[in-house]
């Protein structure tokens, strides 16, 4: 006898929209606008910071090509900015898999003739336009004529260009080969922010900015003067790169394998692979991280196409779920034995979630409750082996900062249903997210995971009531300072870490370091007291100078201190190299470098922090 139960995956829905440049932008009072230039200082998903001429940086929200909308908030809202990105670049950084155009000499036989002066992005809908073009058609065949290429780029080594074209009598194994002049210029033409570093040039620009102090921008002109390596620098693209002599045309349904994955979809033979890679990476972090993984391949169903599933595979549930743009797990009990199969749209991140439930299926039974479930599944979407940094849809981050703050007991209560709202699912990812990178927790709650994955009589309260308080600080924390970035390893709160009242004469010291967020002394402040401090030593928040406590012109690498009194943290103020503080309460002192939370991780060097009541 076999048993089915249904989980449900759910996205991100823009729930409220305006045009900048209608009646409606007044909605969320415009104040004025602006015109932007000068440096980008850096650049997040949603976000930029310009350093203007002054040098000034402000912070900006932007929408990308590619985004959903931007948040201000917590409500989302769809005004996408107008973006030219434009310039000369050196030839060095072209990647694989980018698609280039330039002009050139070969003869009918492919054999090329002189070097390429100058190189640019092109953008393409179809494998159908990689292709040679002859502009001036040798008189025979020894002689070379001028041609226009698009091609793929298979690699760039040594001053030689290999490109995959369409195959043709100059390209008969669908490559080509051009030798690249050492002087030789990249254009960079696009509309995106996807090639943006910091350090690139705005030349011009249009902004908005709220009365509750919120900056959009409208419109960006930039020159990429910034320092590249490479152009792709997303994990992503970098998956892409991998599978760039796959055909992008839509295929028929049929079966593909991996490792760990029977995939049978109707993507592209591109499409499916690069998914299958994906999901890969997500099977080798949730394996990593369980230290178990499930005997059997997971079978997943991903449509692009309904109508070519008429066949009776995708039964009436997987049929409604996938024709809303969504996913869906199935499990199937037969006795002891669990197995699971997907069934999703063609969303990639949708598919990695749902295998992410069925990963835990087919390796301890079940899920878990919802909070655990969907809080995994959405850790597993974003799980990159290679960072720990918080990286999400900024509509999500904005939300979280911006909602109501919930309580634990509200987080994790019974009684929750799986697809409810994505509100609900990044409130679950988040306290997943701190309990598993926080070296507090993290030990008991992987613990907790797998027992209530094998539906054993432990609960979250069971587990963490005595420390409900600390996480519930941590957690508020947290989402008070979330950027993508952020790193939760990097701010653990030291609770170990028990404070004295100073006696007379008595110094107390403490070594402070830039690359950690709030640390604890043990300095007990007495309401109305004067203290001494003294920092020594320095530390590094930019690549380019080292700093003493006092920071940069900017306030960056200042040490700054809060009061922390039963659970709860006053603002920080400011300390430096050295001077008194007068204790405003009865609370422990804690310390740390003054810096954006999302830049922590290049943060290097440490302070030694002395303390002392005044005489």
């Amino acid at each position: 006898m076999s048993t089915r139960i249904w989980l449900a995956s759910i996205t991100l829905v823009v729930i409220a929209a305006f045009a900048p440049t209608t009646a409606s932008a007044q909605k969320i009072a415009v104040d004025r606008r602006e015109t932007i230039s000068g440096t980008i200082d850096s650049i997040a998903p949603g976000e930029l910071s310009i350093k203007d001429p002054s040098g000034q940086i402000r912070t900006y929200k932007i929408q990308d090509k590619s985004a959903r909308a931007i948040a201000i908030n917590g409500t989302a809202y769809n005004v996408p900015a107008k973006i030219t990105v434009a310039g000369r670049i050196p030839v060095s950084v072209i990647d694989r898999g980018l698609v280039v155009r330039f002009e050139g000499r070969c003869d009918v036989n492919g054999k090329c003739d002189g070097q390429i002066q100058n190189v640019q992005l092109a953008n393409v809908e179809s494998e159908n336009e990689l292709k040679v073009e002859f502009l001036e058609r040798p008189k025979d065949n020894a002689s070379p004529g001028r041609v226009t290429v698009t091609g793929r780029v298979v690699s760039f080594a040594s001053n030689n260009i290999h490109l995959i074209v369409a195959k043709g009598r100059w390209a008969k194994q669908g490559r080509i080969k051009f030798e690249v002049a050492p002087n030789a210029s990249f254009d960079l033409k696009m509309d995106s922010l996807a090639m943006v570093v910091a350090g690139d040039t705005v030349t011009s620009g249009q902004a908005i900015t709220l009365r509750n102090g919120q900056r959009i921008i409208q419109e960006i002109n930039i020159v990429p003067t910034g320092k590249r390596t490479s152009l792709t620098r997303s994990v992503e693209g970098k998956i892409e790169n991998q599978f760039l002599t796959l055909s992008d045309q839509p295929s028929e349904p049929r079966e593909l394998r991996s490792a760990h994955f029977v995939l049978t979809t109707d993507l592209s033979d591109r499409s499916a692979n690069v998914l299958l890679a994906k999901l890969e990476t997500v099977f080798e972090s949730l394996s990593g991280y369980y230290r178990r993984q499930p005997k059997n391949p997971i079978e997943c169903y991903v449509v692009q196409s309904i109508d070519q599933w008429q066949d009776g595979r995708l039964n009436a549930e997987a049929t409604a779920r996938i024709q809303s743009g969504l996913g869906v797990t199935e499990k199937t009990q037969f006795g002891g034995r669990a197995k699971a199969t997907v069934f999703s749209c063609d969303n990639h991140e949708i598919v990695q979630h749902e295998a992410v439930h069925a990963f835990c299926i087919q390796t301890f039974g079940s899920v878990g409750p919802t909070w655990y479930a969907e809080g995994i599944a959405e850790m597993g979407r974003n799980w990159n082996r290679k960072t720990r940094a918080v990286s999400i849809d900024p509509v999500e981050i904005d939300y979280l900062k911006n909602a109501s703050p919930k309580k634990l007991d509200a987080i994790v209560a019974k009684g929750q249903e799986t697809g409810d709202s994505w509100q609900a699912y990044a409130q679950r990812w988040a306290l997943c997210h701190l309990l598993a990178n926080n070296t507090n927790y993290k030990k008991r709650f992987k613990t907790l995971g797998k027992q209530l994955m094998t539906e054993t009589d432990e609960t979250f309260e069971s587990t963490f009531g005595r420390d409900m308080p600390k996480i519930s600080f941590e957690y508020r924390q947290m989402i008070a300072n979330l950027t993508n970035g952020y790193r939760v390893d990097l701010c653990v709160w030291n609770w170990k870490t028990k404070g004295v009242q100073l006696a007379t004469n008595e110094w107390q010291t403490r070594t402070v370091k830039s690359r950690r967020g709030w640390q604890a002394t043990k300095l007990i402040g007495e309401k109305g007291l004067q203290y001494d401090f003294s920092a020594k030593g320095d530390w590094q928040v930019d690549p380019k100078s080292k700093v003493d406590a006092d920071g940069n012109d900017s306030g960056q690498g200042r040490l700054v201190g809060a009061w922390l009194n039963d659970f709860q943290l006053s603002e920080p103020f400011d300390l430096g190299t050295r001077g008194s503080f007068v204790a405003p309460q009865a609370a422990q002192l804690f310390v740390r470098c003054q810096d954006d939370w999302a830049s922590l991780d290049d943060n290097e060097g440490e302070i030694t922090l002395y303390l002392r009541k005044a005489k």
